[in-house]
């Protein structure tokens, strides 16, 4: 295809995928009068129980860059900071007032949503509302949750974005969805509403923004403020500066010491540059539609471990109802203090991934090999020594001197390597005996020593695997690595 061509092919695309993913004009006014509705009898209740507080529409309804796929509404409840301790205590009154109300002759079903940011589901009329908190503050001040900061960004895209951008947004947001790289959960990683919408303003187009994207280095950094692209030299950045290493950094406009793109991981960033070369390259109408696939049985997953040659090791934790949320952050605890321990007792890590199923949270983990490889210096004697005889005789044809005996600064000099604990072992132990080294907070390590399995590729997690299959799709994914979305790419011959 010529350049001409794919813009042509990737325009008739990008008209298609729009009638579907834009909201009907009658559904949006619906969900307007619907959430009015609601606002006013929350407002009634807040009054009734003696609290001062407003209720506003947020997040992409009120921006207009919702998707018609999108199930769920936000209303945001903001209090006085002082309240801030009298948070549950407001839901709590607010859960008991609203259960007997009725829109239309229906009640209102609640679930109350506990954890760090706690909030209210509201089922109203079939569709979802959640009722999120956020605090009162002024530009610039320390935001007390990350709901605080809402109403600005709101206010912030409402002024900037033309109304030819929005149909941009949704484009841009269907296709991070389909390639999964979007943050689906609250507390999950990934791309969210108002990264994309940035990244529209920045560039303009969906069209503009997979071109820039094409681009992208890892450390890109987008400055919607000085309207500047740029790539930080990685090797140029200091080792305390790459524990908080983000591969891209796009600044908040409102608050600059802010990343908005800090939940975006290395692999969601890879994959959706790559996403966007394949798309560029070959226009397709797939990198839009919703992708299904079928998991393999245990026993070929199996098969395919053994053939990769690596170690496998499953971390998990029964989530006993627990909110997603809670699970995400506690799984991102978990990666990052077990990762630390691994890495300081040598052995080799290829790569792990957080997971939240319908029964677990936890780590999967694929190292190299199960053991450690240790290579330990040892000085030996001075060379004019009368122990530097003995000191060769030893270890000239030691099995574990890799390098040596060597001269060094007038000493005798070897390397040799030290067998430890097999992984599985050593996280055992690590759970059962050690958990006071893990960096984590007292609580998760009472859970860890408590509640954590550690699963090895075997019967006990064959019966995991089998029961649980957000489980499964978790670990098949880890397994195979492929992104989907190359799965509906159509056959080509290739020159």
């Amino acid at each position: 295809m010529s350049k001409k061509d794919l813009i042509n092919a990737s325009a008739s695309i990008e008209k298609k995928v729009l009638e579907i993913i834009q909201v009907q004009w009658e559904h949006h006014e619906e969900i307007r009068e619907l959430l009015s509705i609601l606002k006013e009898k929350i407002m009634l209740d807040l009054n009734a129980l003696g609290y001062v507080a407003r209720v506003e529409n947020q997040g992409s309804f009120v921006r207009k860059t919702y998707l018609s796929e999108d199930d769920s509404f936000d209303l945001l409840l903001i209090l006085k900071k002082s309240d801030k301790s009298k948070v549950h205590q407001i839901l709590d009154a607010l859960e008991k007032r609203l259960r007997k109300d009725r829109i239309k002759n229906n009640l209102i079903e609640i679930t109350k949503h506990t954890g760090k940011l706690p909030y209210l589901r509201l089922n109203v009329e079939g569709e979802l509302i959640n009722l999120f908190v956020g605090f009162e503050v002024s530009p610039g001040e320390e935001p007390e949750s990350i709901f605080d900061l809402i109403p600005m960004h709101s206010q912030y895209v409402i002024t900037h974005m033309k109304e030819e951008n929005r149909n941009e947004v949704l484009l841009l947001k269907k296709f991070v969805k389909t390639i999964g790289v979007y943050r689906s959960e609250i507390g999950a990683i990934g791309f969210n509403g108002y990264l994309c919408e940035l990244l529209i303003l920045f560039y303009g187009t969906f069209r503009e923004a997979i071109q820039g994207i094409c681009k992208w280095h890892p450390r890109t950094i987008i400055d919607l403020k000085r309207n500047t692209e740029k790539m930080e030299d990685v090797d140029l950045l200091t080792s305390k500066m790459l524990l908080k290493y983000y591969p891209l950094y796009v600044p908040d406009p409102l608050n600059p010491k802010d990343n908005v793109a800090a939940d975006v991981s290395v692999d969601q960033f890879t994959s959706l540059i790559a996403a966007a070369n394949t798309f560029l390259m070959s226009p397709d109408i797939s990198f839009f539609e919703d992708l299904f696939f079928e998991i393999p049985s245990y026993e070929d997953l199996v098969r395919k471990i053994a053939n990769s040659g690596r170690e496998i090791i499953i971390l998990a934790i029964n989530r006993n109802f627990k909110e997603p949320e809670i699970c995400w952050q506690k799984a991102l605890s978990i990666k990052n203090a077990f990762q630390a321990e691994l890495f300081n007792n040598n052995y080799i890590l290829e790569r792990s991934k957080t997971f939240v199923s319908e029964e677990y949270y936890g780590l999967f983990i694929s190292l190299m090999d199960v053991r450690p490889q240790i290579s330990i210096r040892k000085e030996g004697p001075e060379i004019t020594s009368n122990e530097s005889l003995k000191f060769l005789k030893q270890y000239t044809k030691h099995v574990d001197v890799v390098a040596g005996p060597f001269i060094d600064n007038n000493r005798w000099v070897i390397h040799f390597t030290k067998k430890g604990q097999s992984v599985y072992e050593f996280l055992e132990n690590l759970v059962a005996k050690n958990t006071f080294v893990l960096d984590v907070d007292s609580f998760l390590k009472i859970e860890i020593k408590e509640k954590m399995k550690v699963f090895i590729v075997n019967e006990k997690l064959n019966k995991v695997y089998d029961s649980d299959d957000t489980f499964a799709e978790n670990f098949y994914l880890f397994i195979e690595r492929k992104p989907l979305w190359i799965c509906n790419l159509k056959e080509t011959e290739v020159t």
